[in-house]
């Protein structure tokens, strides 16, 4: 499956590759590191880019009740490939952009828990990012957290809309062992920011 998996990843990176994150898939420690950053609170677990599969892996790991997590992919073998591999998952084809809408009745009153992106969000302009960050508060009722992973030094989120959202970025770990090394990264809201919240939180995944 592993081998199976990287060949599509990589086939589509090929054809692709501005619109694919990096040449090979997320590492395990990479996705068990993201899903570690997991509120501990009822709700959706709402996946934007599910590519083949491994941190939708890792949420499920995790604890994460396969009715409870929703991917959102845009392309159509990756679809076919993450409702083959896990069964029971809800698996949307759709943009992300849109995910607002191909999410709404899902959750009914219980807000989204948390949106996971396995998008890349570093090379995405201005309007992009906040398009995709004002839609993943709205799913959580403002409260956020949208989780990112990024090989950049610094929040893959331009400061302006970091600013115009009034969203606190964080750092919550390091994963080395991934190709190449990555840093996930959490944005809440500022309001809705509890004080324990506050500290800076790093951890290393080995």
């Amino acid at each position: 499956m592993k081998n199976n998996a990287e060949l599509i990843f990589f086939s589509k990176w090929l054809k692709s590759p501005l619109r694919v994150a990096s040449v090979i898939p997320s590492s395990a420690q990479l996705a068990r590191a993201m899903a570690s950053a997991l509120p501990q609170r009822e709700g959706l677990v709402v996946e934007l880019g599910g590519g083949t599969g491994p941190i939708t892996h890792a949420l499920l790991q995790a604890g994460v009740n396969p009715g409870r997590l929703v991917v959102i992919e845009r392309d159509s073998h990756f679809c076919r490939h993450l409702t083959r591999r896990f069964p029971g998952i809800t698996v949307l084809r759709g943009d992300a952009l849109h995910m607002a809408a191909l999410v709404e009745g899902l959750s009914s009153d219980t807000p989204t828990r948390a949106v996971v992106s396995g998008l890349p969000m570093l090379s995405m302009p201005a309007d992009i990012q906040r398009q995709l960050l004002q839609q993943a508060m709205h799913l959580t009722h403002g409260k956020g957290p949208l989780i990112q992973f990024s090989y950049s030094l610094a929040s893959p989120l331009r400061r302006s809309v970091e600013k115009e959202l009034g969203l606190i970025p964080r750092c919550v770990a390091h994963v080395w062992r991934n190709v190449p090394p990555a840093k996930v990264w959490t944005f809440e809201s500022a309001a809705a920011c509890s004080p324990y919240l506050e500290e800076r939180i790093e951890a290393t995944a080995s």
